[in-house]
């Protein structure tokens, strides 16, 4: 793999341009929609279409997981009533500017509106059966042979491995707060040992549906970002997603959820926990970058003393 330097935005749009002319895909304009774990562009084109143009840079995730987050998109797009992103394209290339190139997928565009602030109570309940659509597919979707996804486990919730959890070993932390970490991370691993991974309680999942990562198209509750789709518990999946709510419109997105299927496996006794493990991966992320994560740590505190 060539190693090379953080990319400017000048130096991705040059690799995205070279992917839709590769693709013979004609564009009247080009703008960046910013940075998460990969850069998004949109593209509108000559045509009067428009697409999300994700650029996955060396580093990032593998051609195998790629290959298996497309195949699962097209999967749901193909087998149910959701609207998902659904790639138009996918290629490798390398451009002078960026030797060590990038993998560019061309999505098609999905429309509504960010909801993270004021989710109405009409599209919590359409999330709720959403979430519950997604679960029911993952139970009996297979991957394509030669595909993996990661999975949603504690080494993920802690960020074990990654570079936010040395850039967290290194800070000056409040020796307490280390311990309220490392104490709600046992309770946590112990809840998903005790749920297992057996095909009711574990499988294929979203793994951020958070509401940062819906849209609201009238109602219609548009999942987006299944970047980190991977193998994980149900339950655990849930309580993503009820975590990013008001608390007030948690029991509109269970009992919706429980019109396609039942709760998960462990959710309703385990419930606290599950939310407590979300916590921790934000408090975690959060603490890594220097940022503020009082609200986190002060839901932690008031569980690990339950």
């Amino acid at each position: 793999m060539i190693q090379q330097p953080d990319p400017s935005t000048s130096q991705l749009r040059q690799l995205v341009r070279a992917a839709l002319d590769q693709q013979q895909v004609a564009v009247r304009r080009l703008r960046w929609m910013g940075e998460h774990s990969n850069h998004l562009f949109c593209a509108d084109t000559a045509d009067g279409d428009r697409l999300v143009v994700r650029v996955c840079l060396p580093g990032s995730r593998s051609d195998a997981e790629l290959d298996a987050e497309l195949a699962w998109l097209a999967a749901l797009a193909r087998d149910t009533d959701l609207t998902v992103p659904v790639a138009r394209f996918s290629t490798r290339l390398a451009t002078p500017q960026l030797p060590g190139g990038g993998r560019c997928i061309g999505f098609g565009w999905v429309e509504g509106r960010h909801c993270e602030k004021r989710p109405s109570r009409r599209l919590t309940a359409n999330l709720g059966r959403v979430l519950a659509t997604v679960h029911a597919h993952g139970r009996r979707f297979r991957l394509p042979a030669g595909c993996t996804r990661p999975t949603l486990d504690i080494g993920r919730l802690t960020w074990a491995g990654t570079w936010e959890a040395t850039l967290l070993a290194r800070r000056r932390i409040d020796p307490a707060t280390r311990r309220l970490l490392a104490r709600v991370a046992d309770r946590v691993q112990a809840t998903l040992a005790d749920l297992g991974t057996a095909p009711p309680a574990f499988g294929l999942v979203h793994g951020d549906l958070h509401l940062g990562n819906v849209l609201d198209d009238h109602g219609q509750a548009r999942p987006l970002d299944f970047d980190d789709a991977c193998f994980g518990h149900y339950a655990m999946d849930l309580a993503i997603t009820v975590d990013s709510l008001p608390e007030p419109l948690w029991p509109v997105l269970l009992n919706s959820y429980q019109t396609i299927q039942h709760l998960p496996d462990g959710y309703q006794e385990h419930q606290a926990t599950l939310l407590a493990g979300r916590r921790l991966f934000l408090a975690t992320f959060l603490l890594a970058a220097r940022l503020p994560a009082d609200g986190h740590l002060q839901l932690l505190r008031a569980y690990a003393e339950r």
